[in-house]
C-alpha cells in the first residue's frame, strides 16, 4: 500500500455537492476510510437515496467503507426529508424514560441502517449546564452528569440494537462553554476535580462499550496544554482519554474545517498535530481542497520523520477494525413510517411544558373568529406553525417583534421564540413592549428553554418544547388551540 492510500485510511470526507452527477475521481484519489453524508447529498426520494448510498458503498469494492451521518434527532438530522426523526435529546429526557429512549434510538437506527448509514455521530454526552451555550443547548439530554450518562447510554444501546455504530461526543465535554467551536476556539476552564465530577462522568460511564469518541475543538488549559484544542492535545486525547480512561476504540476529530482548529493552524499542520495528539480519524465536511491540504501536510510530516509511520499505522488499524466490526441488529424491524410518527408524536405531547392552562384557554377563546398574531424572528418556524394552526381553524398573521406599529394591540397574540443563543438586550426590550401592550399574549419557546428566562414574569401564559420540528409544532398547535380549548 502506497503512502497516499495509507493516509486515506485515516480520512473521513464529504462528497462534492454534485457527486451524483459528477465522476468518482475524488473517491479514487483520496481512498477514504469513510464518507459523511449531509442532507445536501441525499435525494428527496427514499428509494433514490438508498440507491445513492449503495453506490458509494460499492465504490469501496472489497474494502469496507464507513458511511456516517450526524443524526441526533431534533434539528440535527440529515434525513428528516426521507422519514420521521425523533425530537431533540432534551425533549426525550423530558418525556421518556431511558428504556423508552433506547427503543426510540433502535427505531431511528433501523431507518438509518435501511438507508445504508452504518455510523451515527451520536449520542451527545455533553452536560449542558451553561445557559449561554450557543452550540449544544437542547442537543444535550440535560444539565446533570448522571442524567446525561443514563440517557446517552440508552441512545448508544438503541443504535447498537439496530446494528448501527455510535459515537460519543464531544470529548472532554462541550456543555459549559459560551463559544461555538464552529466559529472560534472555546475554553473549558475547569480543573480536573470539576471535570471528574461533571464533564467526564457520561464518557467514563460509556467508554468501555462505545466504539468511537469524537474529540472537540476546545481548549482545556487546566489539563496542561494551554490553548491547544483538545483535538491537537496529547494530554487530552492520549493521556486522559486512552491512558487514564482506558478507551480502546476510534478517536475521531470534530470537523477539521471548524474555526476552533482551522483558525489556529493551517489544515496541513492541524492534521499532523491531530494525529500526533492521538486522534485516529480526521473528519472533513466541506470542500475537498481542505482534504488535499491535510493529505499533503501528513505526507510531508511522514517524509521528514516528524510523524512516525507507526502512528499512522496504529490509527488506520483502529479504523479498519471499526469498519469490520459493525454490530448485528438485534431483530429485524419492519415498522411503517406511520408507526414512527405515532411514537414520536406521543413523546412530543409529553414533552410540552405548559404553564397557566387557564390563560391558554382564554387565549384560544379570544382567537375564535379573529386573526392570531404570531410574533417572532424565525420566519420558517412562524410559517410552519401558521400552517398547523390553520388545520385547527385558526387564521394567523406572521410578523417580526420590532414591527410593533403594524400589530393591533388588542388582537390575540402569540410570541414565538426559536433561539439558540441568549436574547440580546434590544430583543428583550421589544418583547417587554409587546407584553405591556397585550397582557394576555402567550409565549411559545420552541427551542432553547433557558433563553426565555428574562421574559417569565412578563408572559405568565408560557409553553416550552425544546424542539422546533414540524411534528412538534403540530403538537403545539393542537395543544394550545385544538377544538377542545375553544
Amino acid at each position: 500500500m502506497d503512502v497516499d492510500a495509507r493516509i486515506g485510511r485515516i480520512l473521513m470526507v464529504a462528497p462534492p455537492d454534485d457527486w451524483l452527477q459528477g465522476s468518482r475521481d475524488w473517491f479514487d484519489d483520496f481512498q477514504p476510510a469513510g464518507i459523511i453524508l449531509f442532507r445536501r447529498h441525499l435525494p428527496g426520494d427514499l428509494e433514490a437515496a438508498r440507491a445513492a448510498v449503495a453506490r458509494l458503498r460499492a465504490w469501496g469494492g472489497d474494502r469496507p467503507i464507513l458511511i456516517a451521518a450526524d443524526e441526533e434527532g431534533g434539528f440535527v438530522t440529515q434525513t428528516s426529508h426521507l422519514f420521521p426523526v425523533p425530537p431533540s435529546a432534551r425533549s426525550l429526557a423530558w418525556a421518556a424514560s431511558p428504556a423508552e429512549v433506547r427503543g426510540v434510538y433502535a427505531r431511528y437506527g433501523a431507518r438509518l441502517r435501511d438507508l445504508g448509514i452504518d455510523w451515527d455521530f451520536s449520542p451527545v454526552c455533553d452536560v449542558n449546564d451553561n445557559p449561554r451555550n450557543p452550540v449544544i443547548g437542547v442537543r444535550a439530554f440535560g444539565d446533570t452528569a448522571d442524567l446525561v450518562r443514563d440517557y446517552a447510554g440508552a441512545a448508544r444501546a438503541g443504535l447498537e440494537d439496530a446494528g448501527v455504530l455510535s459515537c460519543l461526543k464531544h470529548f472532554p465535554g462541550h456543555g459549559d462553554t459560551d463559544v461555538d467551536s464552529h466559529l472560534a476556539l472555546p475554553v473549558l476552564a475547569h480543573g480536573r476535580d470539576r471535570l471528574d465530577r461533571v464533564e467526564l462522568v457520561p464518557f467514563r460511564g460509556l467508554l468501555g462499550v462505545a466504539p468511537a469518541v469524537m474529540v472537540a475543538h476546545l481548549a482545556c488549559p487546566e489539563l496542561g496544554d494551554g490553548d491547544l484544542p483538545a483535538t491537537l492535545s496529547a494530554r487530552v486525547t492520549t493521556h486522559l482519554l486512552r491512558d487514564e480512561l482506558g478507551f480502546r476504540g476510534v478517536a475521531i476529530t470534530d470537523a477539521m474545517e471548524m474555526e476552533g482548529v482551522a483558525g489556529v493552524f493551517g489544515r496541513g499542520e492541524a492534521a499532523v498535530r491531530a494525529l500526533l495528539a492521538g486522534c485516529d480519524l480526521l473528519l472533513y465536511c466541506f470542500a475537498l481542497e481542505g482534504v488535499e491540504e491535510a493529505r499533503a501536510g501528513i505526507r510531508a510530516a511522514l517524509d521528514s520523520g516528524r510523524l512516525p509511520m507507526a502512528r499512522l499505522m496504529a490509527a488506520s488499524e483502529r479504523v479498519e477494525k471499526l469498519a469490520n466490526s459493525r454490530p448485528t441488529p438485534a431483530a429485524s424491524r419492519t415498522a411503517k413510517a406511520e408507526d414512527d410518527t405515532r411514537v414520536y408524536r406521543e413523546i412530543c405531547r409529553r414533552a410540552l411544558r405548559l404553564e397557566n392552562a387557564p390563560g391558554w384557554r382564554m387565549l384560544a377563546k379570544r382567537t375564535a373568529g379573529k386573526r392570531l398574531w404570531l410574533l417572532g424572528s424565525n420566519d420558517e418556524v412562524l410559517r410552519q406553525l401558521s400552517q398547523h394552526l390553520a388545520v385547527h381553524g385558526v387564521q394567523s398573521q406572521c410578523t417580526a417583534p420590532d414591527a410593533i406599529a403594524e400589530w393591533p394591540a388588542d388582537s390575540p397574540t402569540l410570541v414565538v421564540l426559536a433561539e439558540r443563543r441568549p436574547l440580546a438586550a434590544e430583543a428583550v426590550a421589544a418583547l417587554q413592549q409587546i407584553a405591556a401592550r397585550s397582557p394576555g399574549a402567550g409565549l411559545v419557546n420552541v427551542l432553547t428553554p433557558e433563553v426565555d428566562a428574562p421574559l417569565r414574569d412578563l408572559f405568565p401564559t408560557r409553553l416550552q418544547t425544546a424542539d422546533k420540528s414540524d411534528l412538534m409544532l403540530d403538537v403545539v398547535a393542537e395543544a394550545c388551540f385544538g377544538r377542545e380549548h375553544a
